[in-house]
């Protein structure tokens, strides 16, 4: 302890409060109570800040390894997703070349898929041209699947839209008959949407006798007018008076009373519907029980009914990472136009980011 002239600092302090005590009237001094040494209580202080500024930095250097890592995966996303793009968009390409060439005709194999007969004419095996032995096809086999690129893969479909019903160029009977197969079974309920259909594509102002136009729609929360022209997307169908969710795109339950008329439908209009890859359920509403019956025989049969050329097509291309989970899928629908050196490939529709939901 420090002292002064011999004298303790705590002697001079308490002579003097005595002393004032004594003498002057009023409150006393508050008491002075030391606990420890100086040196302790900085040493205290020190001990306290040095583990603050540790936990502040063990904070900081952890929030920084944690953005470095996710810097570092959402580089890596970004780098495989483009890769997986361009794969998907090699797919199409792949398509494409496959679709440019020459054909017999385009049909739907059971165990092939999409097939396209060669132009060539098959060798006649009793001519000699073949041995026996040889199973000559009238068609080439394409894989379409795992196609390997660098450092992944390409897989792609080819579907037709020759083979659905064209709902902008269809007729009445044709859609009550999709519509009888899809489930609505009430001949009003029927007319009503086939009308309402007609109504809403054709340019007039006039309904049918169970169709509706802008009257009609008037009177809808929120109200909107009859399009008059041709149906874009086939979503658009939700606007038309009788058509619902359920008839439209099937009831959830696999059971259901509806089958959903949508998987049957395309909107693009094209010359005549292609009988080698339409759907058995198209081709009972479009030909004769007979007739329908020998078109899937001779498929079954040989691959294909007749020498019929489809000019719209739909690809669905997938690029997937070798050792990733990320795919990147594509679609789209051209039209072949020209024939020869002519023939080029028209952009109907493209998605550059189909989800699975």
């Amino acid at each position: 302890m420090k002292r002064l002239k011999g004298i303790s600092i705590y002697s001079v302090i308490f002579s003097v409060a005595t002393l004032r005590s004594l003498f002057h009237k009023g409150p006393s001094w508050p008491k002075i109570v030391f606990r420890g040494t100086l040196n302790s209580n900085q040493n205290g202080i020190a001990l306290m800040i040095v583990l603050w500024v540790l936990v502040l930095l063990i904070a900081l250097a952890t929030e920084f390894a944690f953005s470095m890592k996710m810097e570092v995966n959402t580089t890596r996303n970004y780098k495989e997703d483009t890769e997986s793009y361009y794969l998907a968009k090699a797919g199409i390409n792949l398509a494409l070349a496959e679709l440019l060439k020459n054909a017999r005709f385009h049909s739907i194999h059971e165990e092939y898929g999409w097939i396209m007969g060669k132009k060539v004419p098959v060798p006649d095996v009793s001519s000699g041209d073949s041995t026996e032995s040889e199973e000559v096809l009238e068609f080439d086999i394409v894989n379409r699947t795992d196609i390997e690129l660098e450092h992944g893969t390409i897989t792609y479909t080819i579907r037709d839209e020759n083979g659905k019903i064209s709902i902008n160029s269809t007729s009445k009977p044709t859609l009550n008959k999709l519509l009888a197969y899809s489930g609505v079974k009430e001949k009003l309920d029927q007319d009503t949407i086939s009308d309402s259909i007609l109504d809403w594509i054709d340019t007039d102002k006039n309904h049918r006798l169970n169709g509706a136009e802008d009257d009609y729609y008037r009177t809808q929360r929120p109200p909107y007018y009859a399009k008059n022209g041709k149906i874009e997307t086939l979503n658009e169908l939700l606007k038309i008076r009788g058509i619902t969710e359920e008839i439209l795109y099937g009831s959830p339950e696999e059971d259901g009373e509806y089958k959903g008329i949508a998987q049957f439908l395309t909107v693009y209009k094209y010359p005549s519907i292609n009988p080698n890859t339409a759907s058995e359920e198209v081709l009972n509403i479009i030909y004769s029980p007979e007739q329908t019956k020998l078109i899937l025989d001779n498929r079954t049969s040989k691959g294909y009914h007749s020498n019929s050329l489809s000019t719209l097509f739909r690809i669905t291309a997938t690029g997937k990472i070798q050792g990733s989970r990320t795919e990147h899928t594509l679609e789209a629908v051209f039209e072949k136009t020209g024939t020869g050196d002519n023939t080029s490939m028209v952009t109907h529709y493209w998605n550059d980011n189909v989800l699975d939901l």
